[in-house]
């Protein structure tokens, strides 16, 4: 249980960090289609940015980022050794990352076309 709470904060904390400094700041949207997140994006699956709905690709990122922030925290909180929890911090937050990205970038080029 303590777990659960533990992530529900932690993806909370995130989520509302992004909200408040992406998702809110209208004007920051010409520099979020700039940044190297979208950038990955465009290249790799060979996106048009004009096609993408930016709102629902910042919302999309926002949550999956905080999903993968608060997975890897919980992750690490199982361990007591330091060490331990950089290791497992690594092992859990590179293969969620290269994961997410790919389902985000199949999700976007489908819904370009």
């Amino acid at each position: 249980m303590v777990y659960l709470i533990s992530f529900v904060i932690a993806f909370l904390i995130v989520y509302l960090f992004y909200f408040f400094t992406v998702i809110l700041q209208k004007k920051k949207y010409d520099k979020f289609k700039k940044s190297n997140q979208v950038m990955y994006f465009v290249n790799r699956y060979k996106l048009n940015v004009n096609k993408i709905n930016i709102k629902k690709f910042i919302h999309i990122i926002s949550l999956t980022n905080s999903l993968i922030i608060a997975i890897a925290f919980t992750a690490t909180f199982l361990v007591e050794n330091i060490l331990l929890q950089l290791l497992i911090g690594l092992l859990v937050l590179i293969p969620l990352i290269l994961i997410s990205c790919s389902l985000i970038g199949i999700y976007l080029k489908k819904e370009c076309q």
